[in-house]
């Protein structure tokens, strides 16, 4: 636990600059794409889970979207974004899936041969 305080610490001072740096009502693309960008970025070195970061990130560039738009940051990077994130999150929910039937093939296997000889042993002629 302790040997990730450092890397939190950078994620709070990190997103301590993208706020203070942040300005709502600009038309930058500093301000509507790379910081909050740089948010995303200071969230994972504080909660150090992807699939949390790139949850979020998806909703809220998903919000932000308007592909229709003249605006090419609404248009097109928050989408990008948006698409991004979302093959991050589902290769890592297909990875978590994947693993965890594999750690529990076994066991079901396991799990059924004992049905299977409890069922033969009941369906065998007695003496």
């Amino acid at each position: 636990m302790m040997a990730r305080l450092p890397w939190r610490v950078a994620g709070v001072l990190l997103l301590a600059v993208c706020v203070v740096l942040y300005e709502p009502t600009s038309t930058g693309a500093l301000h509507r794409l790379l910081l909050p960008l740089g948010m995303a970025v200071a969230a994972w070195l504080m909660v150090q889970n992807p699939a949390a970061v790139a949850l979020g990130t998806v909703l809220l560039a998903g919000i932000h979207s308007d592909p229709g738009a003249s605006d090419p940051i609404t248009s097109i990077g928050y989408p990008t974004v948006a698409v991004l994130a979302g093959v991050l999150l589902l290769a890592i929910v297909c990875r978590r899936f994947r693993a965890q039937i594999k750690a529990t093939h076994a066991l079901r296997w396991q799990h059924r041969r004992q049905v299977d000889q409890a069922d033969q042993a009941r369906h065998e002629p007695g003496p």
